[in-house]
């Protein structure tokens, strides 16, 4: 399934123009940079809003993942404290040919981030319902409610 381009996009979000995007994509052919660093670096373009693009794009190709469907293998539970796994509303599900985890759309950054730099395996993130993936972190990683409502700030 071929997905909508972080460009296509940030047209949609009105940030850049159809020619704006063109001039991109030629200088990247010869910068080989990434799409949203030289929409930043070329016009200005606000971080967030290449985040926000990168978000929809990432959902339009992976779609939200029903947790009441995936077989939590309570192992892989381990490979995160609960502070981490409440600080980047990040759930392991399972391993499959990598360790399968899942985050809200509201945390996917955070949560890529995170586990490209401090899970020492390959990853695949799944996104979740925010609602019910922090009933299935209270419920795999249980915390005081305070704490739980701390967490829904970060």
């Amino acid at each position: 399934m071929p997905g909508i381009q972080i460009g296509q996009l940030l047209v949609e979000q009105g940030a850049l123009t159809e020619a704006q995007v063109q001039h991109i994509l030629k200088v990247q052919k010869i910068s080989h940079r990434p799409f949203g660093d030289l929409a930043e670096r070329l016009y200005g373009i606000n971080p967030r809003a290449v985040e926000d693009a990168w978000v929809q794009q990432y959902l339009r190709t992976v779609g939200v993942v029903d947790l009441d469907e995936q077989t939590v293998d309570t192992e892989c539970l381990r490979v995160l404290s609960r502070r981490q796994a409440w600080q980047f509303h990040l759930l392991p599900i399972n391993r499959q040919q990598e360790l399968h985890v899942a985050t809200s759309k509201e945390n996917l950054v955070r949560s890529v981030n995170f586990s490209s730099r401090r899970i020492d395996e390959p990853v695949h993130v799944m996104v979740a319902e925010r609602k019910q993936l922090r009933e299935f972190l209270m419920k795999h990683y249980p915390v005081p409610q305070f704490i739980a409502q701390y967490a829904e700030n970060l």
